[in-house]
């Protein structure tokens, strides 16, 4: 862990993104490749979380990786990134106070 206010990262950082949804056709069109990416991400532990937010207007996922650029990476490499379907991505490092808890 690296010491307040240095601006370095802990070796596993969790980061938080948001994006819209730019075309509705192509995110159907992509979907099942978007969430075996998804899946494979969960596998491996880079995905905590992932999903639609309330109106469907776009989406928020939380990442678990060693760098903001391998969470870039991992957006980069989502198939609704690549067809266009995600856009506007907002990704913010997420420092964690209170972790989940298990579920009951």
């Amino acid at each position: 862990m690296s010491a307040p206010g240095s601006g370095m990262l802990s070796p596993m950082s969790f980061f938080v993104l948001e994006y819209r949804y730019a075309d509705m056709d192509a995110r159907a069109r992509v979907r099942p490749d978007h969430l075996a990416y998804l899946q494979a991400l969960l596998e491996e532990g880079t995905l905590v979380l992932a999903g639609p937010v309330g109106d469907g207007s776009g989406a928020m996922m939380v990442l678990q990786t060693g760098s903001e650029e391998e969470a870039r990476r991992v957006v980069d490499g989502d198939p609704y990134t690549a067809a266009g379907v995600g856009v506007d991505h907002v990704l913010r490092p997420w420092n964690v106070v209170v972790p989940a808890q298990p579920p009951r």
